[in-house]
């Protein structure tokens, strides 16, 4: 099996977790387009969805930026490697051991910037038991008083490269522990099994990002909730090159007690609409415009 060079295409793609996740709360917020009211479609279930994806994104912006380190560091073991991720540009990466084995630190310090003023403090911590990005190895991630925009991020996640191929890689991700409190005290919990799968063109270009799994929790409203993706999420690259921020496809099942709500991102097409169908048949449908 061949060793691989994802760092092109991871960079293609840095970021993009958070800011699709981001966008499409956004849509959620503003962009219904049909302005009749519906009763039977609450506003619990526009909260649900916005939610989900805004806690969620937090998560996978830290997968992210761990990934981004690692390809960073990789030539250079001894840390503080400059980064082109414009996330990590003030940040502090130390890497210790070897390929093989070692740990990782991203360290914001007491305020670290982006060019996009999201503002991180403390570090994200790595350890990675065989090489980062080969069959059988295995990352651990946690947090040590890390927060993005005074938003406190906790939790244990575990990243595991399941198989490398010339073009796909599949990772198992878990959450466990999660926890993001909100600068006014709230608290929402997060709980995730998943997989994901990178796949790549004849020129080793990240093509196609591929999610499915489950997600549950509390969210910061107080209400307990749980994630299926019923239809695997997909986003195209080429897609996002024409500025399509959100998955192409894919279907994604929210529970809240008797309620359920689903999201539809489509049949394929590139475009930035989501349609959100509760329990009782009744649908929105909605165009993501970003900020």
């Amino acid at each position: 099996m061949k060793t691989l060079n994802i760092k092109n295409s991871l960079k293609a793609w840095r970021g993009l977790f958070y800011f699709l996740f981001i966008g499409l709360s956004l849509a959620l917020l503003v962009s219904c387009n049909n302005d009749e009211t519906t009763p039977d479609f609450s506003a619990e279930d526009i909260e649900d969805a916005n939610l989900d994806a805004i806690e969620d994104s937090y998560f996978d912006d830290g997968d992210d930026m761990v990934t981004e380190a690692f390809t960073s560091t990789d030539a250079d073991l001894t840390g503080g490697k400059v980064n082109s991720d414009e996330r990590l540009l003030c940040a502090a990466l130390t890497r210790s051991g070897s390929k093989g084995d070692g740990n990782l630190r991203v360290d914001f310090g007491s305020g670290c910037t982006d060019p996009r003023g999201n503002v991180r403090t403390g570090a994200i911590v790595v350890t990675h038991d065989g090489s980062w990005n080969e069959a059988g190895s295995q990352w651990t991630i946690t947090f040590e008083g890390y927060s993005i925009n005074g938003i406190k991020i906790e939790g244990t996640r575990t990243v595991k490269v399941i198989s490398v191929t010339d073009a796909l890689t599949t990772y198992e991700v878990r959450l466990t522990g999660g926890k993001i409190t909100w600068p006014d005290g709230r608290v929402a919990t997060r709980e995730v099994e998943r997989r994901r799968e990178h796949e790549r063109n004849e020129n080793n270009i990240l093509d196609r990002l591929i999610i499915y799994g489950t997600a549950q929790g509390t969210f910061r409203n107080g209400r307990g909730y749980s994630i299926e993706i019923l239809e695997r999420l997909i986003y195209r690259r080429a897609c996002a090159a024409e500025g399509v921020i959100i998955p192409v496809s894919g279907v994604k099942l929210i529970k809240h007690g008797d309620r359920e709500l689903t999201v539809d991102y489509g049949d394929g097409t590139c475009d930035n609409v989501v349609i959100l169908t509760n329990k009782n048949g009744r649908s929105y449908r909605y165009e993501v415009k970003g900020k």
